[in-house]
Order: structure tokens, then C-alpha cells, then sequence
């Protein structure tokens, strides 16, 4: 049986969605960005935006100059959610194996539906047109046999139509369309292209993977399956983990490694204690940086134990910052996600009143007296928090001391939530050796 993947795609969905609730922005220029600075850069730009010569990941001032009437709102998450929430719901109707891929971006397995529901691409003609009545979005729509040609045929017919690659024809399909159409084409990648003078699918396809090993790498194979339209990937339902997400502009775009640490230090410890706050544990954290010139780098790590106490978090985020910076670049902005959280387990005793902590001098019960002495200066001198608490990150040998430095952590950590508690998040950080 062959597949039948939809993807639906609704073109600048922040704007969209603002619009629904404002009828008074159609037809204006319009773009989504944070109001906090000038420098923050541009999240969604609308179609007449565009027009105009502002586009995603712009700095705002320069936006202002270059389109005079230009709207700015700031971005609505929850508005965005409910939205999405309703786009799902309707596409629930149709099957049950939906995979939400970013603000406006759905895809649906309709495979072994057409019984109930008749050819996929009727499904999706009555979907977009419930999508447009109920919801009041204009939606564009991609039939495939995979992800990659539906998601990539949802982008070539706009505005707000309908487009089915029958199978057997992704080759072809995608044969005259610029490879910037392909979703593994990233900026470094769309720069070897044209230093070969390669802007179509047809000529990339064209490069066996010997050449292509050469060109990427690693990615050869990728761009192969690519260049032919072939994607066996599944459509994955969403994960029902949360995640907690810390992200922030810098003031000024920066190539200095200390305030990209010192970034990265509060980012790590207000994820930190949103994740303890929730009782549960990180087993996955990612970090994404942007350069100055749009390009982003993400890593991420799966952990072998949680992270729930600012420490473990901020050695293992800077040791990801290290792998994604790349480039000789000034940094424009930062972001941490702390992902698969999982309920805290219960440390229980094997016999009620006796205590099974080892008798060690950073022992809870023990510590938190000389934790407030040392967070003592602190109070008077927010923001610092003294050498000792470097000394108490540092590394531990073996596994007993493994276990002391865990329990010190975790001591410190809550001494920290203490102290934040009464004074507010900015009261206590990390002092850096000169």
C-alpha cells in the first residue's frame, strides 16, 4: 500500500493568527519580533513585509528604516498554542498519526484512510477548506508519498492551494525546483552550492555520493536521498514530556567567549530552577546559538543521569556551547532547552527515623548552616557568589567522592532556591576566575 502523507502549512502563522484577532492587519506590513530591544531580531515576517525587504532574522531598527509603516507586535505563545491546539483538533478528525513541525506546520499519515475518508488528496481539499471556515486560516496543502515531497509541494503553491505528487513521480516532481526548497539546505550549505554553481535539484541530484562526500561529508547521503525525494521517516505523534526553553539577545552582538559564558550561565540556572520547580529531572538538554548573519548551530546531549541542580546543568551546557560554536562569528543570540523531563523520584528509608545519609561533613543536615554563612556576602553583594562554590563544582574522582559532590550540589542548590526565594532570581550567580 503506498503512503499518503499531507502536509498542511500555513505561511507566516504568527501573522495569521494575529490577524484573526485583528482584521485591521490584513494587508499591512507585519512582523512578530521581542519589543525588548531594538537589536532583537525578527521571529515572522508577513507576506507584504517581505515585499517591502524585511525578512526573518533581521535586526528591528534596521527593519523600522527599511519599511516606515511597519507593524511590530510582540509574540502571543499562548495565542499561538490555542491556535494550534484548534488546527490539530481538526486534523484529529482525519487520523490519529499527526506531527505538529513548528508554528503552522503539520504532517498527517492518511495512509489506509481512504475507506473511511476516499482519496487522501479529498481529505486534504476538505480539510483546508474546514481549516478556512472554521478557523478563519488560509492554509496550503502538500500530498506525498513522504514528508520530504509534501512538505516541499505545500511551499511551491502558495498562497492557499493544493498540490498531489502522485507516487512515483518525486523525482521529477523536484527535479526543476532551486535546491534552497530542500529542508536540509542550511545557509553553510546553500554557500558550497553556489561555489559549485549548483542551483537546481536536478543538477545535485546529478553528483553521485562520492562527490557528495567530498561536498558535505557526513550529510552526503542525506542530500542524495534528498535530491531523489526519497524519505522513509514516519510521522511521529508529538511527545507528551514537556520542555523548558530560556533564551535571550545579547545587548550587543559579542565574539567575547566571557559574556557568552556568563549568557549561558543564567539561561542554564533559570531553566534549572523551572525544571525543580515542576519536581522533575532533564534527561536531554540543547543548545542553540545564532550568528550575527542568521546562521544557527544546535547541539544537544542525551544524558546517562539527570540534571535538576544549577551545576550539572551549567558544566554540561557549556561543554555543548563549546561543540556548537563553530565560527569566528559574533553571537546574536542564545538558547537552552531542557527536554524529557520526568517526574523526580522519592528518596525513601529503608528504616523510618533513621537518617541513610553517610555521616560526611557535606551532609544536608550539616551543610545548610555553613552554605548560609557562605551565601552570607552574597546577600549584601548580589549577583556574586564566592570562589568556594567554584571549588565545590570542580571535578570529582572516584565514586564516592562522585556521590559527596552530587549531595553538595544538591545542598547548594537548595541554599540557592533559599536565597533567590527571598531576594528574587538575580540575588545569587557565578563569580569566573580571572
Amino acid at each position: 500500500m503506498d503512503r499518503a502523507i499531507l502536509h498542511l502549512d500555513i505561511p507566516a502563522f504568527p501573522v495569521a493568527v494575529e490577524r484573526v484577532v485583528s482584521p485591521r492587519l490584513v494587508g499591512r506590513p507585519v512582523v512578530v519580533a521581542p519589543s525588548s530591544s531594538t537589536r532583537a531580531p525578527i521571529l515572522v515576517s508577513s507576506l507584504e513585509a517581505r515585499r517591502a525587504g524585511v525578512f526573518r532574522g533581521m535586526p528591528l531598527a534596521r527593519a523600522a528604516r527599511i519599511c516606515r509603516d511597519l507593524i511590530v507586535l510582540p509574540p502571543n505563545e499562548p495565542l499561538y498554542r490555542r491556535a494550534s491546539d484548534a488546527i490539530l483538533k481538526v486534523l484529529g478528525c482525519y487520523s490519529p498519526l499527526l506531527e505538529p513541525a513548528g508554528g503552522g506546520h503539520v504532517f498527517l499519515d492518511m495512509t489506509g484512510t481512504h475507506h473511511l475518508f476516499g482519496r487522501a488528496v479529498d481529505s486534504a481539499d476538505r480539510i483546508q477548506r474546514e481549516v478556512r471556515g472554521r478557523l478563519r486560516l488560509a492554509a496550503t496543502l502538500g500530498v506525498a508519498s513522504n514528508k520530504l515531497v509534501s512538505r516541499v509541494a505545500a511551499r511551491v503553491i502558495r498562497p492557499e492551494r493544493l498540490y498531489d505528487v502522485f507516487p512515483g513521480s518525486e523525482a521529477p516532481f523536484l527535479s526543476p525546483l532551486e535546491v534552497d526548497l530542500l529542508p536540509g539546505v542550511d545557509s553553510p550549505s546553500r554557500e558550497i552550492l553556489w561555489e559549485v554553481n549548483i542551483g537546481r535539484v536536478q543538477e545535485l541530484a546529478a553528483l553521485d555520493v562520492a562527490h557528495l562526500r567530498l561536498l558535505f561529508g557526513k550529510r552526503a547521503w542525506r542530500f542524495y536521498r534528498e535530491a531523489r525525494g526519497i524519505d522513509p521517516s514516519p510521522v511521529r505523534p508529538p511527545e507528551t514530556t514537556p520542555a523548558v526553553r530560556e533564551e535571550e539577545t545579547l545587548p550587543e552582538d559579542s565574539n567575547e567567549d566571557a559574556v557568552h559564558r556568563e549568557t549561558l550561565d543564567h539561561l542554564a540556572a533559570r531553566a534549572a530552577i523551572r525544571v525543580r520547580r515542576m519536581n522533575r529531572q532533564a534527561w536531554r538538554i540543547e543548545i542553540r546559538l545564532c550568528y550575527v548573519d542568521g546562521v544557527e548551530s544546535v547541539r544537544e546531549e542525551t544524558l546517562a543521569r539527570p540534571v535538576t541542580n544549577d551545576f550539572a546543568a551549567r558544566e554540561i551546557v557549556q561543554r555543548l556551547f563549546e561543540k556548537a560554536r563553530g565560527r569566528r562569528i559574533q553571537i546574536r543570540h542564545l538558547e537552552i532547552t531542557m527536554a524529557d523531563l520526568r517526574e523526580a523520584p522519592r528518596q525513601l528509608l529503608l528504616f523510618e527515623g533513621v537518617s541513610q545519609e553517610p555521616a560526611a561533613e557535606w551532609s544536608t543536615a550539616n551543610q545548610m548552616p555553613q552554605a548560609a554563612r557562605m551565601f552570607g556576602e552574597a546577600r549584601r553583594t548580589p549577583g556574586v557568589v564566592h570562589r568556594e562554590m567554584e571549588r565545590g563544582a570542580g571535578n570529582a574522582g572516584g565514586g564516592a567522592e562522585a556521590a559527596r559532590k552530587e549531595r553538595r550540589d544538591s545542598a547548594l542548590t537548595t541554599a540557592l532556591d533559599r536565597i533567590r526565594g527571598r531576594f528574587g532570581v538575580a540575588a545569587v550567580g557565578f563569580k569566573r576566575k580571572s
